[in-house]
């Protein structure tokens, strides 16, 4: 059996992983990811890639904790993305903005002003002359709101991209102390071990299992979403519908290869759809749709769903984290950033403490063997849905 000694092993080859291991390279350390499956795959390839500036959370009265976190995050995202030397200025773009229009009555225009007056990324009013003629019947206000929107396979590309030789597919089986050092036994292809000083465990609803095996046990809560996916000759949408103090949907969009376009629709429809059947959902979803988009008939496009667990710290109210979390205890570090827009901020403060902890007694570079099976990208999960055509 193969073994190899570094300062950082982490496992889990979603966004926060892969973030980690960005920024504990950057500063000189030596670190290896493990992966089960495939890069993205759960979470991350399922996001909708909205870097969101807060307002989504302010719209629930959260403006001065996690609303005022992700505005902070959003404004470090756009230097890395937009600038010319930006790391990450590769990383495909689908929109630099996203609309917020309410429904018409009471309750939209409560939550629209909420989103108007609570952040300083505050939405700009958009005349009706200048909106989208899929907004054309929309009777509440419309606003543009200067949300970043990406393509998170591509942001994994990137960044997979830079640590080749450090991505490896392959399965936590043991770990035990041994000395000042973590001994992890690996199941891959070629069997491995690794001895190294930090543990990060960055594996989404893995954690809870892996924190327990590396004997820092932390409890995990699982939030489902059913989303719903169109797809057809669609406008290319990036947005929120607003109704009270809920996001009735959250759209983004991507074309496909033949030219069709394919909607993925979150927010509480996602929500509500995780106690649906795909039959019931689908009914559900297509009114949501047509209500939130007037005039908008989806009959003739295709439908399909995708189910995914949100997972995350436990906390005691059961809903979700106020900001990114990360607790470290005995060299193991359990990190969950819990919004997308917040993964690349904890990963760098991760990466900060480590260094601290490893104090200039970093190991030299070092890559995975050839003989370990390398790492693929995880599909979007429309890629693999079952469609039907809605009548």
């Amino acid at each position: 059996m193969t073994a190899i000694t570094c300062d950082a092993l982490i496992v889990g080859g979603g966004v926060a992983g892969l973030f980690a291991l960005d920024a504990l390279r950057a500063r000189g350390l030596s670190a290896l990811l493990i992966e089960l499956t495939a890069l993205g795959s759960g979470q991350t390839t399922a996001s909708q890639g909205i870097l969101h500036a807060g307002v989504k959370y302010a719209l629930a009265g959260a403006v001065g904790d996690d609303a005022g976190e992700v505005s902070r995050a959003a404004a470090l995202w756009k230097e890395r993305l937009c600038e010319p030397a930006g790391d990450l200025a590769s990383v495909k773009k689908l929109a630099n903005s996203c609309f917020l229009w309410r429904t018409a009555g009471v309750r939209g225009m409560v939550g629209m002003a909420a989103a108007a007056y609570a952040l300083e990324s505050r939405p700009l009013p958009v005349a009706a002359s200048d909106r989208p003629r899929w907004l054309d019947e929309v009777a509440g206000d419309v606003m543009k709101l200067p949300e970043t929107v990406i393509d998170p396979r591509s942001l994994l590309d990137v960044l997979a991209r830079r640590h080749i030789g450090q991505l490896a597919r392959g399965r936590v089986a043991h770990v035990m102390r041994v000395g000042e050092l973590l001994q992890i036994e690996i199941e891959a292809r070629v069997p491995m071990t690794v001895r190294c000083r930090e543990l990060i465990l960055a594996a989404g609803s893995g954690n809870e299992q892996l924190s327990r095996l590396a004997g820092e046990p932390l409890s995990m809560q699982r939030r489902p979403l059913r989303q719903a996916f169109v797809r057809g000759a669609l406008p290319m949408v990036f947005g929120h519908c607003i109704d009270g103090a809920k996001t009735r949907i959250t759209v983004t969009s991507e074309q496909l290869n033949g030219g069709e376009v394919v909607w993925n629709v979150g927010g509480e429809l996602a929500e509500r759809g995780a106690s649906m059947d795909a039959h019931e959902f689908a009914q559900h979803a297509r009114s949501e749709i047509e209500g939130a988009v007037r005039g908008l008939s989806l009959s003739g496009f295709e439908f399909a769903s995708h189910l995914v667990d949100r997972a995350e710290p436990q906390t005691q109210s059961g809903r979700r984290p106020p900001r990114a979390f990360a607790h470290s205890a005995h060299g193991v570090t359990t990190l969950w950033p819990v919004k997308l827009v917040l993964a690349p901020g904890i990963a760098d403060e991760i990466a900060e403490k480590v260094a601290g902890r490893v104090a200039g007694e970093g190991t030299a570079p070092i890559a995975w063997p050839s003989t370990i099976e390398r790492l693929a990208l995880a599909d979007r999960p429309w890629q693999s849905a079952q469609w039907s055509l809605l009548s």
